[in-house]
């Protein structure tokens, strides 16, 4: 299916950049290009969709805020292809295509940016250390093939891989600061070598845990993620707001017919004249709920309320 949504702006400035991709070990430089094509003193936020399957996330926003800085709001996500992970498209005033980038950015005082993010998955089996690893691609964990351990819990499932590994991410959390985890999700194995490929990155002496979900707490996560954004919103600018809601494929396919609940969970908690729309993604791209930096997460509801406040 497809679904759109038309914005009018009064007192806001737009401005496109894109990138064609190629390859992930270029995906810094590209998002620093995105952004010296994008800054400006009056640049408020950026909105950024990716091929999903080509770059890598983590650099991608790094190259970003290398140019933008922090105080620049960063949000968007990486386009996603169900569980074939064949092929994705992003297009930007031109028909969708694949291997490309493209990002909006917003400028003037009248546009407001909030963003919220939420999970909902529940680790189990033991912590393990990243051994050996290579950007967004896993070798080895306590030294052992990173595959053979998602096989040995995934069993039978493991014969649908790398799709039924959208189920079971991975938790990854730098041990001197356990507060601040990602998730990460699987994009591709390589049954030769034993490895796997995220997402995002997987740094080498980083701590990782298995996790799974569950229909209720999946649905909690979203609800925590719109009341990221609703703190603090007026009335009056929530009635000129639209909400981008960037939701993992992975979250879809574990929910199944009950997706609809992380929906309305959202919807119960936005403003009722907030427009919503959205897509399924390989990777979201919204601020640590934690730091407040600019992140790829997996497996995650991320939420951007983009707001004009009308003179």
């Amino acid at each position: 299916g497809i679904v759109a949504v038309a914005v009018v702006f009064k007192d806001t400035r737009l401005r496109i950049a894109t990138e064609a991709v190629t390859g992930s070990a270029h995906s810094h430089a590209q998002g620093a290009a995105l952004g010296h094509a994008l800054t400006a003193n009056d640049l408020v936020g950026v909105f950024v969709l990716s091929d999903g399957l080509h770059v890598n996330g983590s650099e991608l926003v790094r190259g970003l805020l290398s140019v933008l800085g922090s105080e620049v709001h960063v949000s968007g996500g990486l386009a996603g292809d169900g569980a074939r992970f064949a092929r994705t498209r992003v297009g930007a005033d031109a028909p969708p295509q694949p291997m490309g980038i493209a990002a909006i950015g917003f400028y003037g005082t009248a546009v407001r940016f909030r963003c919220g993010s939420g999970g909902g998955w529940d680790t189990f089996g033991v912590p393990r250390r990243v051994t050996r690893s290579s950007g967004g691609e896993l070798f080895e964990l306590d030294g052992k093939p990173a595959l053979d351990l998602y096989e040995k819990y995934l069993g039978e499932e493991a014969e649908g891989l790398p799709g039924t590994a959208l189920l079971y991410p991975l938790k990854i959390w730098d041990p001197s600061r356990p507060s601040h985890d990602v998730v990460r999700t699987v994009l591709a194995v390589d049954r030769n070598t034993r490895s796997m490929t995220f997402a995002g990155d997987i740094p080498q002496g980083s701590k990782a845990q298995l996790m799974r979900g569950e229909f209720t707490s999946l649905a909690a996560g979203a609800t925590e993620a719109a009341s990221q954004v609703v703190t603090g919103l007026s009335e009056s600018t929530g009635e000129t707001s639209l909400a981008l809601l960037v939701s993992c494929i992975g979250r879809r396919l574990l929910m199944g017919q009950r997706i609809e609940d992380e929906i309305e969970a959202v919807a119960q908690v936005l403003p009722v004249r907030v427009a919503q729309v959205g897509f399924y993604s390989y990777g979201e791209i919204a601020p640590h709920s934690v730091s407040n930096m600019c992140e790829l997460h997996n497996q995650t509801m991320t939420i951007t309320l983009i707001s004009e406040v009308v003179s």
